[in-house]
C-alpha cells in the first residue's frame, strides 16, 4: 500500500555542488587541504581558469547519445591525463587545437601540454598509469585496450589484447589493474579467438588474455525500459578475493539475482556465495517499474561505493555488502529541475565525490523505509509516494546539487559545498589531485559564478586560508601607553589590534600605539589583517607586554 512516509528522511547535513567553468590562468600550488571538524575546507563557488576539450567525435558508437566529452581522469607525475570522446582541446581564448580522445594538461595550470601527442583511434572511456608509467587506455578503440608511455605517448604495439565486438568497435569501459593483471569490463564478444561476454582479465605485460577467468553477463530482461548487456564499472578487492562488478546487465553466469551489482571470486570466474548479489536489500528499488542499473563502484577499506539509476549512491559494508548509508537526488522543494543517476564515484583523501546529470535536490534516507514488498521491491505508486514527499513535504533539509555532490568519508555526511554550473549529461570522470584540487570531466554549458561558456572539463580549488601576521613586537612601553610594530602581509588594507581578547583600534600603517593604559599593568596583544572584502586573517601569535610602574 502506498503511504506518505515524510520522516522517512534522516538528513544529517547535506550538498549543493556543481561544476564551473574553464579558462587559463596560473595558480599558486598548495597541498591537500586538511581542517578540523569546527573549520570545514572553504572551496571557491567558481571554477580555475584552465584549458577544456571540445568538438564531440560525431562516429562514436557506443556513447552517442551520451553528450559527455570526458569520461576519464588520472594523474601521474605533474600532468593531468583526460580522456574522453573529444577531437580537439581548447584554449581560454576559444582557439582549438586538433587532439583526439587522449590529452594531458599541466596538473598546476590547467594548460594543454601539446609535446604529449598520442595517436588513438577511437573513443577513450577508461584511463589506469601504473607508478612506472604504463598508460592503459581502454574505449573503443582497435583492439579495445592500448598501452602508451606516460611520458612520451608513444604506443606499444605489441600489446594488443584483440578484443573484438559482434557488432561494431568494441567498447572497454572501465579497467582495473592488479598485481600485473588488467581486469577490464565494458560490451565486447571475443577476445584472442576466445568467445567472452563483457568481462576479461589479461597480463598487463602481454596483453593475453587469461582463460581461467571469463565470466559472462546475462541480458537485462526484467525491467520495461531498454534492456541490454555491459559492464560499466569494475573494482577488485584483492584482500577479500572479490571482484565487483557494476552495469546493464541482468545477470552473472546465468544467476539473475546478480543483477546490476554482482560480486565474482578473483582465484575463479564464479560468483561469491558469501554476500549476497545483487541490489543492496533496503535502498530505493523498483527495478519492476523502472532500471536499476548501476554505473561505478569503489572500495576502501572496509567500505564499497555503488551509484547508478535510481538516482542513488550508496555505501556498503564491505564484510556483508550490507548498505550503511544511502544518498539520493531528485526534485525537492522549489526545484525547476530532477536530480538524476550517479555516473561516476572517486575516492578523495576524506571526501567522496559522487558525479551525477542532477540539477535539483540531494538528501539522506532512512535505508528501507519504502520498501513494502518482502522482497524489497517497490510497487511504482509507492516510489512515486516517496518522490513527492521528497518535492513536496520537505522536512529534510535538502539542499541544492547541480552536477555532483560529496560525502565526508569518516562520518558518511554530506559535505556543505555550493558550485554553481549548468549543463545537460553532468559529471563522468572525478579526481581529486595531490594539490586538493577536484577535476570534473563529462559534459557542461555554462559556470554560473562567472558567466563563461565550458564543454567538457572543469577544476576546483579550496581557498587557501589567508596567513596571520607576524613579527608583532612593543617598540616603547610608558607608564600609559605601548606601541606595537608588526610585518606586513600581502592583499592587506589594514590590521585589526586586540587587547586581551578585546578590539582596541584598527591601522593602515604596521604600527598602532594604545593610550590610556593602567600603569605597572600587564596586556596581551594580537594583530589580523583586514582584506579588501572584509575578511580577517588568523591573529598573529600573541606577545605580553607590561605599562610602566
Amino acid at each position: 500500500m502506498a503511504t506518505s512516509r515524510a520522516r522517512a528522511f534522516t538528513p544529517r547535513s547535506l550538498l549543493a555542488l556543481a561544476l564551473a567553468a574553464v579558462v587559463l590562468v596560473a595558480t599558486a600550488a598548495f597541498g591537500p587541504p586538511t581542517a578540523g571538524a569546527d573549520q570545514p575546507i572553504q572551496w571557491s563557488t567558481g571554477s580555475d581558469i584552465i584549458w577544456d576539450v571540445a568538438s564531440p567525435d560525431p562516429s562514436v558508437r557506443h556513447t552517442g547519445r551520451v553528450r559527455a566529452l570526458v569520461r576519464g581522469l588520472v594523474e601521474h607525475n605533474g600532468y593531468m591525463y583526460v580522456a574522453g570522446k573529444f577531437l580537439d582541446v581548447k584554449a581560454p581564448n576559444g582557439v582549438t587545437h586538433r587532439q583526439p580522445y587522449l590529452a594531458r594538461f599541466d596538473l598546476e595550470t590547467g594548460v594543454w601540454d601539446p609535446s604529449f601527442r598520442p595517436i588513438v583511434d577511437g573513443a577513450v572511456y577508461a584511463l589506469e598509469i601504473t607508478s612506472d608509467g604504463r598508460l592503459y587506455v581502454g574505449g573503443e578503440l582497435t583492439g579495445g585496450i592500448a598501452l602508451y608511455d606516460a611520458a612520451t605517448g608513444a604506443r606499444n604495439i605489441a600489446f594488443n589484447p584483440e578484443i573484438t565486438n559482434s557488432w561494431g568497435p568494441p567498447a572497454v569501459f572501465d579497467l582495473d589493474v592488479i598485481d600485473n593483471q588488467i581486469y577490464a569490463g565494458g560490451t565486447f564478444t571475443r577476445a584472442q579467438g576466445t568467445v567472452l561476454r563483457d568481462l576479461a582479465r589479461l597480463d598487463a605485460t602481454t596483453g593475453k588474455l587469461d582463460p581461467t577467468w571469463t565470466p559472462t553477463t546475462d541480458f537485462d530482461d526484467v525491467t520495461p525500459r531498454l534492456g541490454g548487456r555491459n559492464v560499466f564499472g569494475i573494482a577488485v578487492d584483492v584482500g577479500r578475493s572479490r571482484v565487483y562488478v557494476t552495469g546493464k546487465f541482468g545477470g552473472i553466469n546465468g544467476n539473475s539475482d546478480a543483477a546490476y551489482f554482482a560480486t565474482i571470486n578473483t582465484a575463479s570466474d564464479t560468483l561469491r556465495t558469501d554476500v549476497p548479489q545483487g541490489l543492496p536489500p533496503g535502498i530505493l528499488n523498483h527495478r519492476q517499474s523502472f532500471s536499476m542499473w548501476m554505473h561505478d563502484v569503489q572500495f576502501r577499506e572496509d567500505r564499497v561505493y555503488v551509484g547508478g539509476q535510481g538516482h542513488q549512491t550508496m555505501i556498503l559494508d564491505a564484510a556483508t555488502l550490507l548498505p550503511r548509508s544511502t544518498f539520493f537526488t531528485n526534485r525537492g522543494v522549489g526545484d525547476t529541475y530532477a536530480g538524476g543517476d550517479t555516473q561516476v564515484i572517486f575516492l578523495g583523501q576524506n571526501t567522496v565525490w559522487s558525479g551525477c546529470h542532477c540539477w535539483g535536490s540531494v538528501g539522506e534516507y532512512q535505508l528501507g523505509s519504502y520498501n513494502a514488498a518482502p522482497d524489497g521491491v517497490q510497487t511504482y505508486p509507492e516510489y512515486a509516494q516517496w518522490v513527492r514527499d521528497f518535492r513536496d513535504v520537505n522536512p529534510f533539509g535538502q539542499q541544492k546539487v547541480g552536477g555532483g555532490f560529496a560525502i565526508d568519508i569518516q562520518s558518511e555526511t554530506l559535505v556543505p559545498l555550493v558550485f554553481d554550473v549548468r549543463g545537460q549529461a553532468g559529471a563522468y570522470a572525478i579526481y581529486e589531485d595531490s594539490n586538493g584540487r577536484v577535476w570534473f570531466g563529462g559534459q557542461y554549458t555554462r559556470d554560473i559564478a562567472s558567466g563563461r561558456q565550458i564543454q567538457g572539463l572543469a577544476r576546483f580549488s579550496p581557498l587557501v586560508p589567508n596567513p596571520q601576521p607576524t613579527g608583532l613586537r612593543t617598540t616603547r612601553q610608558t607608564r600609559e601607553r605601548i606601541v606595537l610594530n608588526w610585518q606586513p602581509l600581502n592583499g592587506a588594507t589594514s590590521y585589526q589590534i586586540n587587547r586581551n581578547g578585546q578590539i582596541v583600534g584598527t591601522s593602515t600603517n604596521l604600527w598602532h600605539t594604545d593610550l590610556n593604559l593602567t600603569a605597572g599593568t600587564t596586556y596581551t596583544y594580537t594583530v589580523q589583517a583586514i582584506y579588501p572584502d572584509g575578511t580577517l586573517s588568523p591573529q598573529s601569535d600573541p606577545i605580553t607586554t607590561n605599562t610602566r610602574p
